[in-house]
Formats: C-alpha cells, structure tokens, sequence
C-alpha cells in the first residue's frame, strides 16, 4: 500500500502536474511527451479526447510509473518504520493521514524520479523527508498514535515495569 497518493506527488513537485509528467514520461528520444494537463486528467479519469492516442497510451504509462515511484518510497518508509510499528504494518489510513508520511513519501518519490541528476536544490528541499523517517526509527519523533513499543537506544536496554507490591521495609 502507498502511503501517498498522486495529488500529494503532484503537491510536492514545485512545478505540480508539469512537473511530474517532464520526470515521468520521457525515458528516451523516441518517447512521446506529456502534457502536465493530459496526465492530470489521465490520473483523475477525465475526458482524453482532446489528445492523440499516442499521447494518451504515453500518459497511461507514465502513469504507471508515477504510482511505482510511490510505492518504492513507501517500502522504503516501511525499511524506517518496521522496528518500532511492526506489529501494526500494514499501517491503517487513518494513521497514516494523520502523520507527514504521506509528504515524505511523496518527497522521496519525487526525488527518485529525477534519478542520478537530482538537483541540488531539490536534493536540499527534501532531506527533511529523509530526516523524519529516521527521526521516526530511533524514537524521537511518532505518528501520532501510541508506540507499541519502546526505541531501543544502540547498546542500552530500557525496561518498563510496574512499582514493587510488596513493602520491604517491615522484613
């Protein structure tokens, strides 16, 4: 499952749907391009009469690339969260939405569509992402529900037990 979607993608891409379509159609020279409106309404499930079949079929796997992008960057998102949230993986929607891991995936996805030429400044703008998930590992940020267990800090073991019940001082 996805932590993000494709509007989350497209609201993390500076230059929105544009964007994404520049990152998501054109693989090659001989790929057709896409418009950023053509894969908006690809995406949405509008009418596509207004363009050629070709630019049609291109979107559609454009498309497809977008939500693998997506979904690579939530198994990435899951390598951060397994140790503390794997009892509750798959994560519910309701946990999810209420966190920023549908931003950070969508950050992460955007930053891998650009691939080995990832500019700087894009590279800056979502170390934050990069930030939260680990954040997110060693315990010092949650998402927003009760942790079912305790962040183990590297070479220490925390116990949590209840208060003694018995009154040693009369012995």
């Amino acid at each position: 499952m996805a932590y993000a979607n494709l509007d989350d993608l497209a609201r993390a891409a500076t230059g929105g749907w544009g964007e994404l379509a520049q990152r998501a159609s054109a693989t090659s020279a001989t790929d057709v391009p896409v418009a950023g409106a053509l894969l908006q309404a690809t995406a949405a499930g509008a009418d596509r009469s207004p363009w050629p079949p070709e630019q049609q079929l291109a979107a559609d796997a454009a498309l497809l690339r977008l939500h693998d992008a997506l979904e690579r960057a939530s198994r990435h998102a899951d390598t951060y969260l397994f140790p503390r949230y794997r009892q509750a993986l798959p994560l519910a929607p309701a946990l999810v939405q209420g966190s920023d891991l549908p931003s950070v995936v969508a950050a992460i996805a955007l930053k891998r569509l650009y691939g080995t030429s990832v500019p700087e400044d894009l590279r800056r703008g979502t170390q934050w992402a990069d930030d939260y998930l680990l954040a997110l590992s060693k315990g010092n940020a949650s998402l927003g529900a009760a942790d079912l267990s305790v962040a183990q800090p590297a070479g220490q073991t925390r116990v949590q037990a209840p208060a003694k019940a018995i009154d040693w001082s009369r012995y």
